[in-house]
């Protein structure tokens, strides 16, 4: 593997994190609770990978593209 397919697979892992964070930060299973990342450092990884010049080629689990036409 390359460093860039390497720095993609971080960079997808930690994009579908940060989903997993925004959609529910804090659990409970019985008596145990159970706690997700911080989401401040899972931006700062994706900050960081993509600072480094990791991009994902296909699309981002979750996200759909939109057009906008601007008139006047």
């Amino acid at each position: 593997m390359s460093v860039s397919e390497i720095q993609k697979q971080r960079l997808q892992s930690y994009l579908e994190t940060e989903k997993e964070v925004l959609t529910g930060q804090e659990y409970q299973t019985g008596k145990r609770r159970i706690r997700r990342a911080e989401l401040s450092s899972v931006n700062s990884g994706i900050n960081q990978l993509l600072a480094a010049g990791a991009g994902c080629d296909g699309p981002v689990p979750g996200t759909r593209a939109r057009r906008c036409i601007l008139r006047d």
